[in-house]
């Protein structure tokens, strides 16, 4: 499997974004709902026992569903600076690990002699044997570095799914009680309008957060994989005790 592509800042910039318009749409939510609840205030003397009754019971449902979301963007927030710690670092065992230490790979088994091309005998099988040991060391140390990068990119991509759903629906609810605050602007129209964004905002949170979970349980295999973390740095086969082979250690 191939390393990441691009750069870290090609994947933090648009999670970040995500973020971004998270909070502005939360605002315009609350904003709306504010709103609507002073225009409900204003003309309660008007609309009766029955009109509240609907006003009500959409009021309650628009908040439950501001409720539930403003649960994940809880979460989301907690973990958006460690999400992008982890995207830096998977591009950093790749820059910074990988690709120097794969530029070993020929360089440790090339005589720096031409003439060493002609050696024999017990000493040279001795040296040909070591500087396979170390070219396998080399190549062990580039596919370990290769699958943590992959493995911490896996679990920080999760995240930027996460945060671009999470987004799409705020974004969603923001757009839902905006229509609300414009529909309710006569006394007769504030009934159908609550109730209309009580039922919308109520299938749009349950329909999202159906695919936020979905998004979730790949993150949990994601991280359910540390075992095969686990074996691929407890392999030692090229790495004798977990260390560098002796020919480099003196």
């Amino acid at each position: 499997m191939a390393p990441p592509a691009g750069s870290a800042t090609e994947f933090t910039e648009p999670f970040n974004k995500s973020f971004d318009q998270i909070n502005e749409g939360i605002k315009k939510c609350i904003d709306a709902f504010n709103g609507l609840v002073s225009k409900v205030k204003k003309w309660a003397w008007l609309l009766g026992p029955v009109a509240l009754w609907f006003i009500k019971r959409g009021l309650d449902r628009a908040r439950q569903a501001l409720q539930d979301i403003m649960a994940k963007i809880k979460y989301a927030l907690e973990h958006q600076t460690p999400v992008v710690s982890l995207m830096y670092i998977s591009f950093q065992w790749v820059d910074q690990v990988r690709t120097p230490v794969s530029e070993l790979s020929f360089p440790c088994t090339k005589p720096q002699n031409e003439n060493l091309y002609k050696w024999t005998g017990d000493a040279a099988s001795s040296y040909n044997a070591k500087a396979g040991q170390q070219k396998g060391a080399v190549d062990d140390c580039v596919a370990k570095s290769e699958f943590i990068s992959q493995w911490l990119f896996k679990i920080a991509k999760s995240n930027v799914d996460f945060a671009a759903k999470l987004a799409e629906i705020v974004t969603g609810l923001a757009g839902k009680f905006a229509q609300a605050l414009v529909d309710a602007a006569g006394v007769i129209s504030i009934p159908w309008a609550i109730d209309t964004l009580g039922s919308a905002v109520g299938d749009l949170v349950t329909k999202g957060l159906n695919i936020l979970v979905n998004i979730g349980q790949r993150l949990v295999e994601a991280l359910g994989n540390v075992r095969d973390l686990t074996s691929q740095a407890g392999d030692h086969s090229k790495l004798p005790s977990g260390r560098w082979p002796e020919a480099v250690r003196g």
